[in-house]
């Protein structure tokens, strides 16, 4: 007998550049410098990118969006519609990027996350990053420094 799952359910798999303007509608929602559709659908048809979606049915919740170069992991973007938030999406998502950065042999992770964002930096240290270094002025609209986080893997 098959499993049912209801309506509701929400998995996190791999996005495609057929999730571009899905995962370009929630970076503008989430961030004021959001990138643009296009860099969005180009990055995620690079070698070094992988995409996850949190979706319920045909409909993407959130996105995370990871960079593997040498053996380093970036966690690049993260962001979660408004209505779908405090959920657990962004831990699933942070976990998926974890696992995957293992299975391919990354020796650590790092992301940049900006200094007035608790919430986020609380979810992260969940996870064992732990803050790096300060970069001053990183981040534009509104200007703001960002931490650095990383965590071995």
């Amino acid at each position: 007998m098959g499993t049912e799952t209801s309506g509701d359910e929400i998995i996190i798999d791999e996005a495609s550049a057929a999730d571009a303007g899905a995962v370009y509608a929630i970076g503008a929602l989430c961030f004021a410098d959001a990138w643009r559709k296009e860099t969005v659908r180009r990055d995620m048809e690079g070698a070094h990118s992988l995409y996850f979606a949190a979706r319920r049915g045909a409909e993407v919740l959130g996105y995370a969006c990871y960079w593997f170069v040498a053996d380093e992991a970036q966690l690049v973007n993260i962001g979660v519609r408004p209505e779908a938030r405090r959920r657990g999406l962004a831990a699933r998502l942070v976990e998926a990027g974890l696992a995957a950065a293992r299975a391919r042999g990354m020796a650590s992770m790092y992301l940049e996350v900006r200094v007035s964002n608790t919430g986020a930096q609380a979810l992260y240290r969940r996870y064992g990053f732990t803050v790096q270094a300060l970069r001053k002025g990183v981040y534009d609209l509104p200007k703001e420094d960002g931490y650095i986080m990383a965590r071995p893997l």
